[in-house]
């Protein structure tokens, strides 16, 4: 029996086709007791093989293929972990290939770290193949002899037997070892499943160098699969796979590393984190009850919940959450009032960590961290997107760079993804694959298989050729593997030690350090997570706060707004939600519809309902609201704790408060209830139901009612949300809302401002703007800056937001106005802007989009002149050794030529270079023209019956009746809103080739339904 020794896993991105899971699954179909996971460079798979490999019974070696330098020649190892501490070598190993830009280490260095580990020869396609290959014995013979002073345990790799060549060779090689004296073993190198693997590993090999499969270039080996004991012995002497076996028992790593533990936090005052802890807390609640007389409920909680993390050893984590969280604040960045079950902990509320009262909103701290289950804590916090980095770059300098780190993830080979890559490898053209793309379902986690069997079309492309046949079925092998990788979008790891003492870690993004292991694997080596989030909705409310406070006299405390301010519920009744975190989709427009929230309470549950599970409880929610006589409590003592929400059981909090008051469960117990039923763990919840049924029996209560309450529990914690999560983001939400009611002009000024660049966005935003008769004012060259602003009363569109005007053009524009004064007239800009080399298409980009109409000349005339403005540009500039200077003495002003606009195309360029109409809106002046007495389409938004109105076709979609016949969905606009036709076949069949997207329509119809008329007369509209 032999072992393979260079197994390599897909997390050699793009070099192999094998999963963990794979190759535990050829290890044991071919009998084989050990195997050696061994990825080029990195160590991404080393947790996920050690699971495996224990749960099969495997035993794991832990491998890392390297290059390194002699004599400036790169030759390849094999390092595998005899133990633990060589374990850990070669994950600093790892970590320092891949971090700080070491692109090579010299064999020197590599023997710093293999003090504990097996260093074989890699065996392939290095310069020792090619001194084997050209036979230059007394070359090899000193390079091998080097290795033995470097490495302890050093052996040669006989490989590549299946190529006769190499065979002979090798029995070259293995002469010149038993001259020297060096032990040798077989070594196969695995990087697919089986022969017919083959072409998908070639596949694989194309995508990761951007080559053709039919490129003479392309690298890619052959005879890398996975070979059973027999194969392994027809190829190699048997003293060669005996070394494998010895080299395999040499190997023990045992996983017994010590756990990295969070550093611990230093206090000026030289005591405990604990005691520190215990005086912020106590100091921080006197500060939350304005120095006033302290309820008993806050001190026993606080003092309980204390108890339980410095029982728990969390003191050191709470305050370095609170630490950063208190720099952030001097750096004056808004932190966000929590999210998730953090903002249940008191502790957290006094240490300024979250900022929604746990008692007053009856949030509890077991759902948070539970003392009868040992969890890690878990606070995640919330910055504005574009200070988030700030904080994290305070932790870094603060720990350390080596003891703070991301989290990697991997963006793996989806089935639209991999049809395209692997189309580009086949030689597909990009219109081929761009059509076999859009005919897989635009749905979420969507596979190839599932492509397959939903869509028709698809299916029938596939199946129309050998070559897309082919495709897909090498596609279908590939989906799934690792591609490249990226960050985790908010969590970060810290460690008192260095994080590779325990895993390694890669720099990904531009220099930015990770671990190679993901997010699931980190806990049980003691690395906690923190969430720093990057939430543009935070950016939004602090750049608000910051432009009212810049001239208020009353600053304004964004934390300190009343709860029942009129305007704002006025604002959430009306669903003028757009822009309002939480409260903008159109579904969750509807719940509001519905729910008419009237105080803060009803946005909280709002937001917990508007679920995929919860949903459910929607009706009956609403329903015993309206109707109070239909409220059931189940008993009385549920009352206090059902009222909030009608007697139905929507927060996870509720179902933990049922459980501690009818069956007397600690709230700890109870959160293991919640667990168990959302896990659904089926012994430990037949033993929860007996406890629960016992307890509230013992109670008082009858086992029949004991028996429905339980029933309930169980129906309604699947659905249940986390109410500290749903009062935290409720609070963000009623913010927004607050801000967007009072102080309207700020608002879409920051909010515009968050979308610059996204056509869509800023479309449905001017459009709100303007609803609120906000005016939205045209860039303007001598005006504007590179975001939107404020400019008496009204918004003044930036530089940036204008198609093919970047900031690279946009700022040049700003500081030669700064410097030198605004510009005077059509020519000086353009002379001016010859300095920065500013050419045609820019200057025409900017004059149809409005940016010169200060010079009051029309548009049209001022494209005509520009090439007389260019060349006087030219003609008045003097370009000096290091400056470009102007002199406009040199040389008159060229006349202008004036033509008439045409107001219609002048409109069509405008959206053009905006991304919408922003002066004038071409059906204001068709409506104008065909009948000034027809209403626009916002106008019918609350209406019902016959309408008559003129619309532009956004977007058409045809539709099959149960008859056969074809009918269409028509979404169309005008300048104040959207809208839904519905062409039964009647009309579509005698309107078909008028329902284009861009024609203009004039429509009759009946509304019966919110959004949506059904169409009886259209007629095209001709401009």
């Amino acid at each position: 029996m032999s072992v393979h020794l260079h197994v390599r896993s897909c997390y050699t991105l793009l070099n192999s086709t094998l999963t963990i899971d794979k190759i535990i699954k050829n290890t044991k179909k071919h009998g084989y007791d050990a195997v050696a996971l061994c990825d080029k460079g990195v160590m991404h798979g080393a947790m996920s093989f050690y699971h495996a490999c224990q749960k099969e019974g495997i035993k794991p070696i832990f491998g890392l293929e390297v290059d390194a330098l002699y004599d400036d020649d790169v030759f390849n190892f094999v390092l595998l972990a005899k133990n633990d501490e060589g374990y850990v070598s070669l994950l600093k190993l790892s970590t320092y290939l891949n971090t700080e830009e070491h692109e090579t280490i010299d064999i020197e260095h590599l023997s710093t770290y293999t003090k504990d580990c097996v260093v074989l020869t890699g065996g392939d396609s290095d310069a020792m193949e090619t001194m084997l290959l050209q036979e230059k014995r007394d070359r090899l013979k000193e390079y091998l002899h080097a290795c033995t002073q470097y490495f302890v345990s050093f052996y040669v790799s006989i490989a590549r037997n299946d190529s006769g060549l190499l065979k002979k060779k090798n029995q070259i090689l293995k002469e010149i070892c038993r001259e020297v004296g060096i032990p040798f073993a077989a070594l196969s190198r695995v990087y697919y499943e089986d022969m017919q693997d083959e072409e998908c590993y070639r596949t694989l090999c194309a995508i990761d160098q951007g080559k053709s499969l039919d490129d003479k270039t392309l690298n890619s080996s052959s005879g890398r699969y996975f070979r059973s004991p027999d194969e392994m012995k027809a190829l190699y002497d048997d003293e060669e796979l005996i070394a494998t076996e010895e080299i395999a028992m040499m190997c023990n790593v045992q996983m017994n590393l010590k756990k990295a533990v969070l550093p611990e936090f230093s206090n000026r005052y030289g005591i405990s984190s604990e005691e520190f802890l215990r005086q912020l807390c106590h100091k921080g609640l006197a500060k939350r009850m304005n120095f006033q007389s302290i309820p008993k409920v806050y001190i026993e909680r606080l003092n309980y919940e204390l108890d339980v993390i410095i029982s728990m050893h969390y003191a050191d984590y709470f305050l370095i959450v609170w630490d950063f969280i208190r720099f952030a604040k001097t750096q004056d960045i808004y932190i966000g009032p929590g999210r998730g079950s953090a903002a249940g902990s008191l502790v957290a509320y006094c240490l300024g960590i979250t900022h929604a009262d746990p008692i007053k909103y009856h949030l509890l701290f077991e759902r948070f961290l539970n003392p009868e289950r040992v969890s890690m804590p878990d606070i995640d916090t919330d910055f504005p997107d574009n200070r988030r980095d700030e904080v994290i770059d305070y932790v870094t300098q603060l720990y350390g760079a080596h003891c703070v780190a991301h989290i990697i993830t991997f963006n793996t080979l989806a089935a639209k993804q991999v049809l395209r890559d692997v189309g580009r490898a086949m030689d597909f053209s990009l219109r081929e694959i761009d059509i076999l793309c859009k005919l897989v379902p635009n749905r979420l986690k969507i596979t190839l298989k599932g492509a397959y069997e939903e869509s028709a079309k698809f299916k029938e492309r596939i199946n129309s050729s050998e070559k897309y046949k082919r495709l897909f079925r090498i596609a279908l092998r590939l989906e799934g593997l690792p591609r490249h990788a990226s960050l985790h979008a908010a969590g970060i790891i810290l460690s008192n030690e260095n994080i590779d003492n325990v895993c390694p870690l890669i720099d990904v993004d531009e220099g930015v350090r990770a671990s190679q292991f993901t997010m699931e694997y980190l806990e049980e080596l003691g690395l906690i997570k923190m969430d720093f989030l990057g939430l543009r909705n935070l950016t939004i409310i602090d750049e608000i706060v910051h432009h009212i406070n810049e001239t208020a006299v009353q600053k304004l405390e964004i934390m300190k707004i009343p709860l029942d301010d009129a305007l704002t519920y006025q604002l959430i009744r009306d669903v003028d939600t757009i822009g309002v975190f939480q409260l903008e989709s159109d579904g969750m427009k509807n719940l509001i519809r519905k729910m008419k929230p009237r105080n803060f309470e009803d946005i909280v549950a709002t937001i917990a309902l508007y679920r995929p599970g919860p949903m459910e409880n929607i009706p009956e929610y609403l329903d015993r609201r309206e109707h109070p006589e239909k409220i059931d409590y189940i008993h009385p003592d549920l009352k206090p704790i059902l009222e909030n929400t009608y007697g139905i059981m929507i927060y996870q909090e509720q179902i933990m408060q049922v459980a501690t008051k009818m069956a007397g469960f600690s709230l700890g117990k109870a959160d293991n209830l919640r667990k168990a039923i959302s896990k659904k763990k089926g012994d430990e919840l037949i033993k929860l139901q007996a406890d629960f049924i016992k307890g509230a029996v013992s109670k008082g209560y009858t086992l029949q009612l004991a028996q429905h309450v339980y029933d309930l529990i169980m129906k309604f914690a699947n659905y249940g949300f986390n109410r500290s999560h749903s009062v935290a983001y409720g609070m963000i939400a009623y913010q927004l809302a607050y801000l967007k009611a009072n102080y309207p002009l700020y608002f879409f000024n920051s909010l515009l401002n968050s979308v610059i660049g996204a056509d869509s966005k800023t479309n449905a935003y001017v459009f709100e703007a303007k609803k609120r008769n906000i005016k939205i004012l045209l860039p303007n060259v001598n005006t504007s800056e590179l975001t939107y602003h404020i400019e008496q009363d009204a918004l003044r569109y930036p530089l940036i937001g204008i198609k093919g005007i970047g900031r690279t053009v946009a700022q040049p524009i700003i500081e030669e106005r700064k410097k030198h004064g605004p510009y005077l007239d059509f020519f000086d800009f353009v002379a001016r802007m010859m300095k920065y080399r500013i050419n045609k298409k820019t200057m025409e980009a900017l004059i149809h989009a409005g940016a010169l109409d200060d010079f009051k000349i029309n548009r049209v005339s001022m494209v005509a002149s520009l090439d007389d403005a260019i060349r006087y540009g030219d003609l008045v500039k003097i370009e000096d050794e290091d400056q470009i200077l102007l002199d406009f003495d040199l040389v008159s002003k060229p006349a202008m030529t004036y033509l008439k606009e045409n107001t219609s195309v002048r409109a069509e360029k405008e959206k053009e270079y905006l991304g919408f109409y922003l002066t004038t809106h071409p059906i204001e002046e068709l409506r104008n023209k065909i009948d000034p007495q027809l209403r626009p389409i916002v106008f019918f938004k609350e209406r019902r019956g016959y309408v008559k109105f003129i619309c532009q076709i956004e977007k058409c979609k045809p539709f099959r009746t149960k008859n056969g016949h074809m009918m269409m969905f028509v979404a169309v606009n005008d300048e104040t809103g959207k809208f839904d036709l519905v062409c039964m076949p009647n009309i579509y069949e005698v309107h078909e080739k008028n329902l284009v997207k861009g024609n203009y329509l004039y429509v009759e119809g009946v509304i019966d339904k919110e959004n949506s008329c059904l169409v009886k007369k259209l007629t095209k509209i001709e401009r």
